[in-house]
């Protein structure tokens, strides 16, 4: 698989630009959201399977500090892109990073934990370099029904390609819920997609949490404050954009 992303490198920005635009596009947002609801100024990020940094690059146009973010990414013609990008950099696999434990505050992966052999052994990892109280932000290709034409051309695309997979939403959340996190939040969207957000227990030697909660219409799965908005400013707050209130 990392030689097929090899190859894809230069043209992958225009491939995941269609994936978006397809498929993806409210779970690529609800993610960005979330990632930026958990930074905070002294907190330490880590984007696992990072692509052509295009994130990172958004994050730094935004004001974070290159100090506080990390690249990662299996594909040396990925990293390739992110030359550009200051902040540190390193090529390894998802399933065997080369960090401490509880190294980082937030991790975000994206369109990353389907494509590798193992998913389970990389969501070990995920949460292995999380700090107890971090935030894992992932989003993945989800083994959905398709609903419209395009959506089922998409799914056959991916797979004659042999780029990735489509994952079971519900296996993922088993993983989490049972390996040091007490609480995982279903963000709904639409498309091929799944957007998850994961807080890691305070203590490595806590029970598995409940069981995961959907961010309901109300507000009041995920994110309290909330109640208080409107069903479009709630919409807004999830979908689009959220600087956090520090």
């Amino acid at each position: 698989m990392i030689r097929v992303y090899d190859h894809l490198a230069p043209f992958y920005d225009v491939l995941h630009r269609r994936w978006l635009r397809f498929a993806g596009g409210e779970a690529q947002a609800a993610l960005e959201a979330a990632v930026r609801m958990a930074m905070t100024p002294h907190s330490q990020l880590l984007d696992v399977g990072c692509g052509t940094g295009h994130f990172a690059r958004t994050l730094l146009s935004e004001g974070t500090s290159p100090r506080q973010i990390t690249l990662l990414d299996p594909s040396e013609a990925m990293l390739a892109h992110c030359r550009d990008i200051p902040v540190c950099q390193r090529r390894n696999r998802l399933e065997a990073m080369p960090f401490a434990d509880e190294t980082f505050d937030v991790v975000t992966c994206a369109w990353a934990l389907e494509t590798v052999p193992h998913p389970e052994r990389a969501l070990h990892e995920l949460i292995r370099v999380l700090r107890p109280d971090g935030a894992l932000c992932l989003t993945f290709c989800a083994g959905v029904p398709a609903r419209r034409p395009t959506e089922w051309l998409v799914q056959k695309s991916m797979t004659l390609r042999g780029t990735g997979r489509f994952l079971d939403p519900a296996q993922v959340i088993s993983v989490l819920r049972n390996t040091a996190f007490c609480d995982v939040r279903v963000v709904p969207c639409a498309g091929l997609a799944a957007t998850l957000i994961a807080r890691r227990s305070l203590s490595s030697h806590d029970t598995p949490g409940p069981q995961a909660t959907t961010l309901d219409s109300n507000g009041s799965g995920a994110y309290p404050a909330l109640r208080h908005q409107t069903p479009a400013a709630r919409r807004h707050f999830v979908t689009v954009k959220l600087w956090p209130d520090h």
